[in-house]
Order: structure tokens, then C-alpha cells, then sequence
């Protein structure tokens, strides 16, 4: 248990849990000058503030008992400490409290926070939603440029914000008026995560802690969390598929960053707050942030560019998704009966597209006639799990459209028109972008430099699934 100290009681109730959240604390402790001093609990603040307590409101008017919500104030510290444990406080809702999250949950989703919309699955996600008729904004640093979202800005219903999710300022100026966030950012793919452990933790986990404890204290129960299917790691395929109550088995520390996301928004989760979480398969397909290192991309480029789909091992099985598959399951949770998503998991994909690599390579080859497999022994990625994906189809009737084979033909017709420039550009890949910049905040420099510089070509003796790394994507990717 950490208490966070608070000199004196006027500290505004906004500053008081965000100080909570900033430190991972459960409490405040606030020091009455000339008296003792009281402690409270983050979750006694969050009701007083749904229950009408003004958020500017001194944070003694809640332990005093005199805010307008007429919150009760602790008898004592012992009082505001009992029962509580590392993931549960005794605190619970009031009636009004209550009332107030019902009304939450029963509103239609008009406005929609996209965290990394700029993205690779996000640039398509903003699009859906428009022509969905929602209203949308995007919070995202653009690490990775902005060609995702270029086109739509100016457009009505369309905001961009650029800032991060680290940032308790930013989140609040994004979050303001909307009814739903999905959470798409962070940094993507093992080899891209890797590269400075630290940072990933800064914006695959701190984050998804700050953004969703801001989320709950302004009511937003409609929050859509973006994990990976890689959290089942390596599986015994004799087992059969993986479903979302299976074990985990991560063997990088993307899926195990995302593993611990997922627990720190099931401690969040209570009656007023209850995330969804969605684990997508391998997502492949074009994007107006097109990435090409992800399997279900690099290889129809292999195919197109040298004349060979290459493949390490070959017995791996990977689950599969269009983008603009899953952009449609995202839509389909914010449009579904809060009852029927409100803290669930659910994995995206489907069971038909569960496939080994060898059988990858053959629907690659077989949409560009004058490649050929060439096949290695060596594996150099050891992940291995096929998916159960009929909870999402059963629950909200979710069918992906989209197939490997239509999408290598789609891509077929772009490379043969010239649509992209040379695939081993910097800047369709994560890891790339991120190792040649000078920060993580500095990717301008990589992405706006001159042409010739951008189309830096990466090493072709190093074997695609080293470059492939984790094939979720999304947010500010």
C-alpha cells in the first residue's frame, strides 16, 4: 500500500488523484496543519466526484465531509484502510454514483478518443468511424508521421490532437466531451519494443495505467483496450486453440507488457468502469500508415520485389486479420449493449485463417505466379499458437470479410501500379523509424528527412521473421 502525502487540504480533488495515479498509490494522506492529519482513499474521491463534488473543489471539503456531493468524511485512518488490499478497496458507490454510471452506460457513443489513431490500425479505424457517422479525435505524438491522418484533417467530426498518453495534461484536453476511448497506442512488434526496455514500459504500461485511471475518474466507461493474441507466446498445438480464459505463455516483453496492461484495467475495473480488451491476430493489409514488417505484408513484397517468399521453420501457426477487420469489431464493441462487452476479452480474428507459415507462403505464392518458396531451416521466431475466435462471433455475430488471398492480390495490384515506394523504406517499419531516430521524440527527423535518406534500405541477409517480431499493430505505429 502507498499513501501519497499532501501538504495541506487545498490541493484541488483533480490535482489529488492525479498525484495518486502518477505514483501507482492507492490513498492520500492529507495533513491538516493544525490538526491530525486524515487519510482518504483515491476511491472515496472518485465517488465524491461522481457523485457532484465540483473537481476543483479543495481536496479537504471531501475529507471534511462539507463537499457539495456531501460526501461523509473517514472517522479515522484505521477506517479509510479497512479492507483494502492490493487490488480491491472496501469503498464502493453510492446510489447517486451508481445512477450516474447507469446513465453513462445506457448513452449512445457519439464522440470517440482514439489513442494512436495515426496508426497503422488507427488511420483505418478513424475512417470507419467517420463514415460510421461518429465524431472523431485522435490523441497521438506522431512518431511515425502523420500520412495515416493527413486526408482527414480539416474534415468535420475530425480532431487531432498531438500529444501522448504519458501526459495527464494532454489525456484531460483530449478526453474532454468524448463517450468512448480506444486505446491503440504504444510502441509495436518485439524487435521495435526491444530496443530500449525502459521506454516500452513508459508507453506500452505507464500509460495504459494513467490513461485508463483518468478514464475512470471522468466517468468514460466505453474504454476499448488494443492487446495481442501473441499473449498466448508458445502453445502445444495438440492442444487445440487458445481461448481467452487459456493460460498465457509470453515469450517477449511486448506480450508480457501487454499481459500486465490487461491486469492493471481488471484492478481498475468495477461497476462504474469495466474495459473491454481485444487481442488481435496477426493483422495484415493496407493502411494509410502502411507498415511492412508485419508477415502478412513483407512477404507479398518478398514476393514482388526478389521473386521469393521466404520461410524460417514453417510449422509455426499464426492466427490472421484484415485491418479493416478489426477496425469493424472495434466499431461493432462501441455499438454493442454495454452488458454484452463491458469487462470482457474477446480475441479478433477467425478460426479459418489460423495458419502455419509454410501455409502462408503457399497463399502468397500462389497470388504472384513467378515466386517461388524458399524454405530454411533455421527458425528464428519460436512463437507458435492457434486461436479459438468464437466468443466475439457468438457474442456480438462478428464474421472478418477479408482474406490472405484477397489481400495479396490487392497488394499484387498496387506494387504493379507503382503505389508504394520501395517497401524498405524507414518508415514502414517500427523498428527502424525508432533505432535510426535520435529519440523517441525526435522521430521527425527520421521521417521528414530528404527521399534518399528515407528509403534506406535495411540488411537483406537478416531473416524476415527477426524483422517481424510481433505482429500486432495499431496505435501510434
Amino acid at each position: 500500500m502507498r499513501w501519497v502525502p499532501i501538504t495541506g487540504g487545498e490541493t484541488s480533488i483533480r490535482e489529488t488523484i492525479a498525484r495518486i495515479d502518477r505514483t501507482g498509490g492507492r490513498g492520500v494522506v492529507v495533513d491538516g496543519q493544525d490538526r491530525p492529519a486524515r487519510a482518504v482513499l483515491s476511491e472515496r474521491l472518485r465517488t465524491a466526484i461522481f457523485e457532484g463534488a465540483t473537481p476543483d473543489a479543495p481536496v479537504s471539503s471531501v475529507v471534511d465531509g462539507t463537499a457539495e456531493s456531501g460526501v461523509e468524511s473517514e472517522s479515522n485512518t484505521d477506517a479509510g484502510l479497512e479492507g483494502l488490499t492490493d487490488g480491491t478497496t472496501s469503498e464502493r458507490p453510492g446510489a447517486a454514483g451508481t445512477e450516474r454510471a447507469s446513465e453513462s452506460n445506457a448513452r449512445a457513443v457519439e464522440t470517440v478518443l482514439v489513442v494512436g489513431g495515426a496508426g497503422y490500425i488507427g488511420s483505418v479505424l478513424c475512417r470507419r468511424l467517420l463514415e460510421d457517422g461518429f465524431a472523431v479525435r485522435v490523441l497521438d505524438p506522431l512518431m511515425y508521421g502523420n500520412s495515416g491522418i493527413a486526408a482527414l484533417e480539416g474534415r468535420d467530426r475530425f480532431t487531432l490532437y498531438r500529444g501522448d498518453a504519458r501526459s495527464v495534461g494532454d489525456v484531460l484536453e483530449a478526453i474532454e466531451g468524448v463517450d468512448a476511448v480506444v486505446h491503440l497506442g504504444g510502441i509495436v512488434g518485439d524487435p521495435a519494443t526491444a530496443l530500449d526496455p525502459r521506454k516500452t514500459l513508459e508507453y506500452n504500461l505507464h500509460s495504459t495505467q494513467l490513461l485508463a485511471s483518468i478514464c475512470k475518474y471522468h466517468g468514460l466507461n466505453r474504454f476499448l483496450f488494443a492487446s495481442t493474441c501473441s499473449v498466448y507466446g508458445r502453445t502445444d498445438n495438440e492442444t487445440g486453440r487458445c481461448a481467452e480464459d487459456g493460460p498465457l505463455n509470453p515469450v517477449s516483453l511486448y506480450a508480457r507488457a501487454k499481459i500486465q496492461s490487461e491486469r492493471v484495467l481488471r484492478d481498475l475495473a468495477d461497476e462504474r468502469f469495466a474495459p473491454t480488451i481485444l487481442r488481435m491476430a496477426t493483422v495484415y493489409g493496407h493502411s494509410p500508415r502502411m507498415r511492412f514488417d508485419l508477415v502478412g505484408n513483407v512477404l507479398p513484397a518478398k514476393a514482388h520485389e526478389k521473386g521469393v517468399v521466404p520461410v524460417f521453420g514453417g510449422d509455426q501457426y499464426r492466427p490472421n486479420v484484415h485491418v479493416e477487420d478489426v477496425a469493424r469489431a472495434y466499431r461493432d464493441c462501441l455499438t454493442a449493449s454495454f452488458e454484452d462487452v463491458a469487462g470482457e476479452t474477446f480475441n479478433v480474428g477467425s478460426n479459418e485463417q489460423n495458419y502455419r507459415i509454410d501455409e502462408l507462403a503457399t497463399v502468397v505464392a500462389d497470388a504472384f505466379p513467378d515466386a517461388s518458396i524458399e524454405y530454411h531451416d533455421d527458425r528464428t521466431d519460436e512463437r507458435s499458437y492457434r486461436v479459438e475466435f468464437e466468443k466475439l462471433r457468438s457474442r456480438l455475430g462478428f464474421e472478418p470479410t477479408r482474406t490472405i488471398r484477397d489481400h495479396c492480390l490487392e497488394l499484387r495490384a498496387a506494387f504493379e501500379a507503382d503505389a508504394f515506394e520501395a517497401t524498405t523504406a524507414t518508415r514502414y517499419s517500427n523498428c527502424a523509424t525508432l533505432e535510426s531516430a535520435p529519440s523517441y521524440e525526435e522521430t521527425d527527423r527520421v521521417i521528414e528527412t530528404d527521399e534518399a535518406s528515407v528509403r534506406e534500405v535495411r540488411d537483406e541477409s537478416t531473416p524476415i521473421e527477426a524483422e517481424i517480431g510481433d505482429q500486432r499493430s495499431g496505435g501510434t505505429r
